[in-house]
């Protein structure tokens, strides 16, 4: 009699056991489900500055074997823009502060998922990875991948919300031309509109 209860109460504890570990797989799946799906989510734009400034600038590599970088002279600046001087932009922390102002003055446009996914990010960093900066071309594609996509997106989210529209006094759209496809009368077209 006593062997028949131990038993039941052995097989009671498997049976215990056996709804324990099913439970805690499906909380796992669940889990993971959760974080699949906000993967896929659209990011708001503090989660896009995060996932830009931890992901994006630090996969970049810089190929250092001087072998398997571009070779020959430096490319000539001619008709091209290059700062001639670098001086320290004093202002801007304050300007900086402005900027994150007007943010804080619109608590529903930070707060809303307009921006690209985490699975989105994943991918543009995967490709900066496995693609090292060795010359300036892969340079120019490192810099549209990393930022002028995402400036393109940021704007165009400011552009739509018309309160933000005004505070940041966008007037129109952003598009980043690649000026080795420009030809120079376009270039200096550009460049007097914008009275530089």
């Amino acid at each position: 009699m006593e062997e028949t209860i131990a038993e039941l109460r052995r097989q009671l504890e498997e049976e215990r056991q056996a709804r324990e570990e099913e439970k805690k797989a499906r909380e796992e799946e669940r889990k993971a489900r959760e974080e699949v799906e906000l993967r896929v989510q659209p990011n708001t734009l503090f989660r896009l500055l995060d996932r830009c400034h931890n992901s994006l600038s630090q996969a970049i590599r810089v190929e250092t074997d001087a072998t398997l970088t571009t070779q020959g002279d430096a490319t000539d600046p001619v008709n091209r823009l290059y700062p001639k001087r670098i001086v320290p932009w004093v202002d801007f922390p304050k300007f900086q502060e402005q900027v994150w102002r007007k943010f804080d003055r619109t608590p529903a446009f930070t707060s809303r998922a307009l921006f690209p996914s985490d699975t989105q990010i994943d991918y543009i960093v995967t490709n900066i990875q496995n693609r090292p900066i060795y010359s300036e071309a892969s340079l120019r594609n490192f810099e549209r991948d990393t930022v002028d996509n995402f400036v393109e997106i940021v704007i165009e989210a400011l552009r739509d919300d018309e309160l933000l529209r005004h505070e940041f006094g966008i007037q129109g759209r952003v598009t980043f031309y690649d000026r080795a496809n420009l030809s120079e009368t376009s270039l200096e077209n550009s460049l007097e509109q914008m009275n530089l």
